[in-house]
């Protein structure tokens, strides 16, 4: 379905650019970090000598990844809670930190376990996707920013795909392979290689890792509505460096007004507006009055009977006539006139819902509300494409199997015997799969820009997420294209083809099902329950290169790799039908944009109010102060 079209200048009108590039160092660790170590898994494992064969190598490796996605599942919900009491900043920062730690194991690790533990580590200590998105959903409070927002996440995971395989394609070094270190390398480092030949990579990253945390601690902001305006020892010296050694004008903190002390949760701008454009204002004002403070000032300084008691009346009449509004029309002029965050309104909703929990607990929505079919989606499609990005790389460096007998024929058979790989390079595979993360990257930047303005999420959604079961269809007769008098340029296209349709529809599918599962959540528990959807997507990611590492290898073993492939098509294939049961958000917003353009003038006639009650208000404190 089509909506109304904004122009790109229209949609990013205040868009917080600054925050989100900051934030964007942070995102783009992780995709960095877990795909690096794809290009040289199957040589890894097979260094280990833990494979009693080849054809196991997949199981083992899958291992790997399983690993990292159980102890993410047992920690991102926590890791969610912990951003919930202490802030997002410090626990973005904590979570690089451990992601830096358990590269370094990896990089240095010598047996099989060890790459086991930097693997489970990598997963226990950061939980930052699902913190990055509440982060996102803070900064970008507007509809029309979110679209293009949300889809930071695909964009930095395809920029995190593009060089997480070239990091870990061409800063691998292994004799065997008769790769060595360029002679322009020191000497210590082509030792350092010689001992342990996947260092390099980890420790490149690594050093991003360091650089990243630095800063983030100086420039992003908080944005939990409890603490954005909490004392920031980094972003205090990051005003001073940005004042004193790039001469940029920096913003007035709250902490550095008297304002903070008694406001330590609202920005005194934001309470400026909404005090100079809500009737509230009088109760402030009188709040102000009543204080003990101005109470003795005003004992000691003035006297009463001085005080115009017209004005009292008037001041009185013009509160009383004030328009009634409606909870709509009162969240709309919020929302319209001040620039305090939805996020900032806490509920104090603790009924007990059909189900027996709390209409506010994110038990509640998870399971038995319209946010429950999203999060299903995504985590098929966690499912599936953990799969496809851990297992077509091994599957590729799989050795081509000719016939014993006659070395011009292959071993596998069309259509049904399908046996080996096509026996690619950690290079060829870093290449291939930084190459189609370029492409992903300019998906984004180019593409769904246009794409979102004109279309909702949901159809966006259904129409590419039935690409998936045809890909996954034509993936393992790669082999028959290794035949002798087939040129090897049309391998390349078809890999490319597959690699490229792949990315295209994860980089415009990945940001809706977000955004879907965003909007659907209650402001109550948004962060909960995005920390719940990572817990449920890294439990697909645990449950998914388990089954199917033993899958993969089993289905070698008897040459029928078709078969690991085919599956993931049907699991694909279940992810578009169950999208049919997911309730669009776009009609919801319209109409209610709809709601807020027929009341404006109503708004407009209680902001006039409302300005002629301000001046009434001045006035009267002249008086009490002897003006």
């Amino acid at each position: 379905m089509a909506k109304k079209s904004l122009t790109f200048n229209e949609q990013m009108k205040g868009f917080p650019w600054y925050q989100l590039f900051f934030l964007s160092m942070i995102r783009i660790v992780e995709p960095m970090s877990f795909t690096s170590l794809f290009p040289y898994v199957y040589y890894m494992v097979k260094d280990f000598h833990v494979s009693p064969d080849n054809a196991q190598v997949s199981k083992y490796s899958g291992y790997l990844a399983s690993c990292f996605a159980l102890c993410q599942v047992l920690t991102a919900y926590n890791w969610s809670k912990v951003s919930q009491q202490y802030g997002r900043k410090p626990t973005l920062l904590l979570g690089l930190f451990g992601t830096g730690i358990s590269l370094l194991v990896l990089g240095f690790a010598k047996y099989y376990y060890q790459t086991l533990l930097a693997r489970g580590m990598m997963g226990l200590l950061n939980g930052n996707v699902s913190i990055i998105r509440t982060v996102i959903g803070e900064l970008a409070t507007e509809r029309r920013y979110q679209g293009v927002a949300f889809s930071m996440l695909p964009l930095l995971f395809e920029t995190g795909a593009v060089i997480g395989p070239m990091v870990g394609g061409y800063l691998v070094f292994r004799e065997e392979n008769n790769t060595y270190p360029p002679n322009w390398f020191p000497a210590s480092v082509k030792r350092l290689v010689k001992i342990y030949p996947y260092s390099l990579p980890n420790i490149a990253i690594f050093a991003y890792i360091l650089i990243s945390i630095l800063v983030n601690f100086l420039f992003l902001e908080e944005t939990h509505p409890d603490y954005k305006n909490r004392k920031d020892y980094g972003l205090i010296i990051g005003d001073f460096i940005k004042k004193h050694i790039f001469s940029i004008k920096v913003k007035q903190r709250a902490w550095n007004t008297n304002y903070a002390g008694n406001h330590s949760n609202v920005d005194p701008e934001q309470d400026h507006i909404i005090n100079e454009t809500t009737p509230l204002v009088h109760s402030s004002t009188t709040q102000e009055i009543s204080s003990p403070y101005h109470r003795n000032n005003m004992t000691e300084n003035i006297d009463h009977d001085d005080i115009d008691e017209s004005e009292n009346t008037s001041e009185a009449e013009s509160i009383q006539s004030l328009p009634l509004l409606t909870r709509r029309e009162s969240v709309a002029l919020i929302r319209t006139y001040s620039i305090v965050e939805n996020t900032d309104i806490t509920p104090t909703d603790t009924n007990v819902a059909f189900d027996g929990c709390a209409e506010n607990s994110a038990i509640h929505h998870v399971l038995h509300t319209s946010v429950f079919y999203p999060i299903s989606v995504s985590f098929i499609m966690a499912l599936h494409t953990i799969v496809f990005n851990e297992f077509l790389p091994i599957f590729l460096a799989y050795e081509l199997e000719k016939d014993p007998s006659d070395s011009t024929q292959l071993v596998s058979k069309f259509p049904w015997k399908i046996s080996g790989g096509i026996g690619y390079s950690s290079e060829q595979t870093g290449t291939l799969l930084s190459t189609t993360g370029i492409f992903g990257v300019l998906v984004v930047i180019f593409i769904f820009p246009t794409i979102d303005r004109k279309y909702d999420c949901l159809t966006i959604f259904r129409t590419l997420v039935k690409i998936y079961p045809v890909l996954y269809l034509i993936i393992p007769y790669v082999v028959f294209l290794q035949k002798d008098w087939i040129p090897r340029w049309a391998t390349v296209c078809y890999l490319y083809f597959i690699t490229g349709s792949k990315t295209l529809c994860s980089s415009l599918t990945n940001p809706q099902i977000t955004l879907l599962i965003h909007n659907s959540s209650p402001l109550s528990c948004r962060a909960v329950i995005n920390g719940a959807t990572i817990s449920i997507s890294s439990s697909a990611r645990f449950v998914g290169p388990l089954i199917w590492g033993y899958l993969m290898s089993w289905t070698q073993e008897y040459e029928i790799a078709w078969l690991g492939w085919w599956s993931l098509g049907i699991i694909s294939a279940i992810a578009w039908l169950q999208s049919y049961k997911i309730d669009p958000i776009d009609d919801e917003d319209e109409e209610e944009e709809d709601n807020e353009n027929t009341g404006s003038m109503r708004r407009r006639t209680l902001l006039e109010r409302s300005s002629s009650l301000r001046s009434l208000r001045n006035k009267s404190k002249v008086s009490l102060h002897g003006g």
